[in-house]
């Protein structure tokens, strides 16, 4: 009796003995793909709030494989507990991501957004262009026009803003990769009422010209062909006789060559700027591109009262400034001589020409060809002897030109 007694109560100790392990053992919950605080609220019949209380979250972020307290204790046998009504999680409030304008990709006939392509100079309209006045220099153009000195050197196929510009030369001063040819207005159909009897026309007394100024390393052949002309068409339109060209010479391409009146006028010098200056002025030309071959000054215990300069027979001489022709042909040594008359008192000679081709009174133009390269008079080569003179008395012309 007292046996079964003890085997009785034996087995009543060690059943509430398991039950209290049971109890007091928590239940885990391993998290896997796709696991929400919800779901599992859910499925173990407890709140979003409980499960993030008993485990200290703030949040309702999970990760894969982490360890979830769902129930501090759990009993032995079961018990069915009412699904609770599902409570839905709290709304996370996320900043939405400030989106950036959307740009609509320009389709391949849509003009507004090109890349820049070279457009031909003949192509371009006239407000593309400004024709130099005198006077006017490519940085006040550029400041006139509100653009960048180094874009319209650019523009213009120009190597530094030392290149000389003349007056009607015209120059680009707006962007060319702006114009598009394409979207350029039609001409708009003329109506029958619109169209006017044909009346015999006035002769046209217009001069046209267009002219090209010579850049560095240009060729006959490469201004021509640009073009459109024969290098043959070329030298007859521009009296040249050889195939040398110098920069910033003027080569017409239509039109006639004419002269143009008038010059720059320098400012007064006197004899002390004459004698200590290195440079008194900066606008001519070169009379011819060569090699110095004999500086101003005494030579041989005698004045020489110019530079000589040596190039090959024929090579084209240049006036260096606008100017008045009032001598042309022939005196002793000098030989075949032009002498050009230029404003405040200044004249310019060229001498041992092979040919003159002005006349006295002929109004020329800086950079206009007048003679050709020589050895007549007392020459022992071709070369050309150039002298600037003020007020009738020659100075070092290594003071006007532009020399290296």
């Amino acid at each position: 009796m007292n046996l079964r007694l003890d085997k009785t109560l034996c087995l009543g100790l060690m059943f509430m003995l398991f039950s209290m392990a049971a109890f007091a053992q928590a239940q885990i919950h391993t998290v896997k793909k796709g696991d929400t605080l919800y779901s599992l609220a859910r499925s173990y019949g407890v709140t979003v709030e409980h499960i993030q209380k008993l485990n200290g979250l703030s949040g309702s972020a999970l990760s894969i494989g982490q360890k979830l307290k769902i129930r501090e204790t759990q009993v032995a046998t079961p018990v069915p507990i009412p699904t609770p009504a599902p409570t839905p999680p709290t709304p996370v409030v996320t900043p939405l991501p400030i989106q950036e304008p959307q740009v609509p990709t320009p389709s391949p006939t849509d003009h507004s957004i090109t890349s820049p392509r070279p457009i031909p100079k003949s192509q371009l309209p006239d407000d593309y262009f400004y024709e130099v006045a005198r006077g006017d220099n490519l940085y006040r153009i550029s400041i006139n026009h509100g653009v960048k000195l180094a874009d319209m050197l650019a523009w213009n196929g120009f190597s530094d803003s030392g290149v000389s510009i003349f007056p009607g030369q015209r120059l680009i001063v707006k962007d060319p990769a702006t114009f598009d040819p394409d979207l350029a207005p039609e001409p708009k159909p003329v109506t029958p009422a619109q169209i006017i009897p044909a009346t015999p026309a006035k002769p046209d007394t217009v001069v046209i010209e267009k002219v090209y100024i010579v850049q560095k390393k240009d060729t006959l052949y490469k201004i021509a062909t640009e073009n459109g002309m024969t290098v043959d068409a070329l030298k007859k339109l521009n009296g040249l006789t050889s195939n040398d060209l110098r920069v910033g010479q003027r080569i017409y391409l239509a039109g006639t060559p004419r002269p143009q009146t008038g010059s720059v006028p320098s400012a007064s010098l006197t004899e002390d700027d004459l004698l200590k200056k290195d440079r008194i002025r900066n606008d001519l030309v070169m009379p011819v591109e060569g090699r110095v071959l004999s500086e101003y000054g005494l030579r041989n215990g005698n004045p020489h009262k110019g530079i000589d300069i040596g190039a090959k027979t024929g090579t084209p001489i240049y006036a260096v400034l606008d100017g008045t022709v009032v001598f042309s042909g022939v005196q002793g040594a000098y030989g075949n001589v032009v002498v050009i008359e230029h404003p405040d008192f200044v004249m310019t000679v060229y001498a041992h020409n092979e040919k003159n081709l002005v006349s006295v009174n002929d109004v020329v133009s800086k950079g206009q060809q007048i003679a050709t390269i020589g050895a007549t008079g007392n020459a022992t080569g071709p070369h050309i002897h150039f002298e600037y003179r003020i007020k009738g008395k020659a100075i070092n012309p290594r003071k006007v030109l532009p020399l290296n």
